[in-house]
């Protein structure tokens, strides 16, 4: 009966473990965290907070490959930001202070259409789409 009492509290507190992860970090905790401004490097073996600012050009490479292609391609494509946005590990903010988890604050879609899949003839499509909740 012990064996089956001291497994039941170690699973409990497995679990707040688990939970934990899921709290927003404070205000002042991330007050500690180094703050780095997207195109700055990166402290080196520390965790820091990276800062998208509104209207910087964000780069994002779209390739095409593999063993099916002869020839593949990519580009690379620029998109800006409405707002500023910080990401840290899987939390998100807009002003730097107030954190939520990423996936309650922002939703996606990604879409690939096959080349000539809708008439024939047109163009293939890659797709990412971010919106706020």
């Amino acid at each position: 009966m012990k064996i089956l009492q001291r497994s039941v509290v170690a699973i409990a507190g497995l679990s707040l473990i688990g939970c934990a992860s899921w709290m927003a970090p404070s205000e002042k905790s991330m007050a500690e965290v180094p703050v780095v401004r997207f195109g700055s490097p990166a402290p080196a073996n520390k965790e820091f907070v990276v800062m998208y600012p509104a209207g910087t050009p964000l780069p994002v490479v779209a390739s095409i490959g593999g063993t099916l292609m002869e020839q593949g391609d990519k580009a690379t494509l620029h998109a800006t930001l409405k707002r500023d946005v910080y990401l840290y590990k899987r939390w998100v903010s807009f002003d730097g202070k107030t954190w939520k988890y990423a996936r309650h604050v922002v939703d996606g879609k990604f879409e690939i259409k096959l080349p000539g899949m809708e008439n024939g003839s047109n163009p293939g499509a890659l797709g990412l789409e971010f919106n706020t909740k």
